[in-house]
């Protein structure tokens, strides 16, 4: 078996890719039959799976009504979209750019306060209350052994999608545990960071010596998709020192039918105002708004995409996407908070996510706490996240002829773009 390639163009440093996929081959060939693959899966695997899903998407309708109605009358402290748990701030990588959105190092933070599994359980069977999406993230969430347990128990709550952001680095031991038999068939979105080819220039990036076995387990996830259905995603974080290997990904992920996520890099509460103004820069972006226009893999719609891409000014809605920490505890209203010190509410003393934000509301008031005042959140932060609460908010303005739920069904529902 060989890859076809015919966007990427091999450079001086980049990996032999044939070796790579031989590689891959053969991790897959031991990790096939340990997992759960969809011929495992039983009549009543496929309908508590349909039920899951119908469910969410119940539940994600009628949470847009009832953010529609708080909206009308001023009330910010909307259901979220999604809730984002920092699982851990433990990570094997030391990413230069790894940013806490307060302006640390996630692995410079201890947290010795961290959720065991039970209490995790308690956390998830909470945050089900307000969204039936997560976005499973760390430090590196596959470092934590008792991941499959807690998502197990987040697909039988009716959470959908579940999607992890993994620097990928040690799936191939991961998925050769029987402990981690489901859990490609209940992870249903794997996004994979990816900020470049160049093996050296990756490894000083990330601080270790990982980059080709990133590599060789995206090849793997690749072939792991032929016996088991999930979203697989490279997630690229683009410098003014690699927008040239960002482009190499994006031809990449096209080869390989992969999503592309793609993440200008922030600093701290701003985007990186030279990344910006960099010409070669905005070259990419339009090269990227062309492809999606043309049908690649890039996950957000060509409007999303370019109010990201071009750091666009927008209004953000932040309870729609709370940051959740190891102990359970909302920053509130918001993380990246510079103008106003946020506070953390701890979940687990609520019985469901409605409770706690009117809790946290006595505390500060997030209706347009977004903007420069100075009671205010005072950023202007260009993540992904942001510019999806921006795009919700024109879909409860302009439920019809915004488009967000086309957005949403690309995103989340059609298996075919999976």
């Amino acid at each position: 078996m060989t890859l076809d390639f015919r966007l990427y163009q091999p450079q001086p440093g980049h990996p032999d890719f044939a070796a790579c996929l031989e590689q891959a081959l053969d991790l897959t060939g031991r990790v096939a039959p340990v997992i759960c693959k969809n011929s495992d899966l039983t009549a009543a695997d496929r309908l508590r799976d349909a039920k899951r899903k119908t469910r969410a998407l119940a539940q994600t309708t009628a949470n847009l009504a009832v953010n529609w109605m708080r909206y009308r009358r001023g009330d910010h402290a909307l259901r979220p979209l999604y809730v984002i748990w920092t699982m851990l701030n433990a990570c094997n990588f030391r990413c230069s750019y790894c940013d806490n959105h307060q302006g640390q190092h996630y692995f410079d933070l201890p947290d010795p306060d961290r959720l065991d599994t039970a209490r995790g359980k308690r956390l998830l069977e909470v945050m089900i209350t307000g969204t039936p999406a997560i976005y499973w993230c760390g430090g590196e969430p596959t470092m934590r052994k008792d991941l499959p347990e807690l998502l197990d128990h987040a697909w039988r709550l009716g959470y959908f999608p579940n999607m992890i952001n993994t620097n990928g680095s040690i799936l191939h031991r991961r998925l050769q545990d029987p402990a981690w038999r489901d859990f490609l068939f209940k992870m249903d979105i794997i996004i994979m960071s990816l900020d470049g080819l160049d093996i050296r220039r990756l490894d000083s990036l990330w601080g270790v010596t990982a980059a080709e076995q990133v590599m060789v387990n995206l090849l793997m996830m690749r072939e792991l998709k032929k016996v088991v259905k999930f979203k697989l995603a490279v997630n690229t974080v683009i410098t003014e020192d690699t927008i040239d290997e960002a482009r190499a990904v994006l031809d990449l992920a096209a080869d390989l039918d992969v999503w592309f996520v793609p993440v200008p890099e922030n600093i701290k509460h701003e985007p990186n105002r030279k990344l910006l103004d960099n010409p070669g820069y905005q070259k990419l972006c339009e090269l990227i708004l062309e492809r999606k226009r043309r049908g690649q893999k890039i996950i957000g719609s060509v409007s999303l995409l370019k109010q990201l891409l071009f750091a666009e000014p927008y209004t953000c809605l932040t309870t729609l996407k709370p940051h959740v920490w190891s102990n359970g505890e909302i920053c509130w209203p918001c993380r990246a908070s510079r103008n106003v010190k946020p506070v953390n509410v701890n979940l687990l003393d609520y019985r469901s996510f409605d409770e706690a934000y009117r809790a946290a509301r006595e505390l500060i008031n997030p209706d347009f706490f977004h903007g420069p005042g100075e009671q205010q959140c005072g950023g202007q932060c260009a993540w992904m996240q942001n510019y999806t609460t921006a795009r919700y908010m024109q879909g409860l303005t302009d439920p019809l002829g915004s488009g967000i739920f086309s957005e949403m069904f690309e995103f989340a529902v059609n298996p075919r773009n999976w």
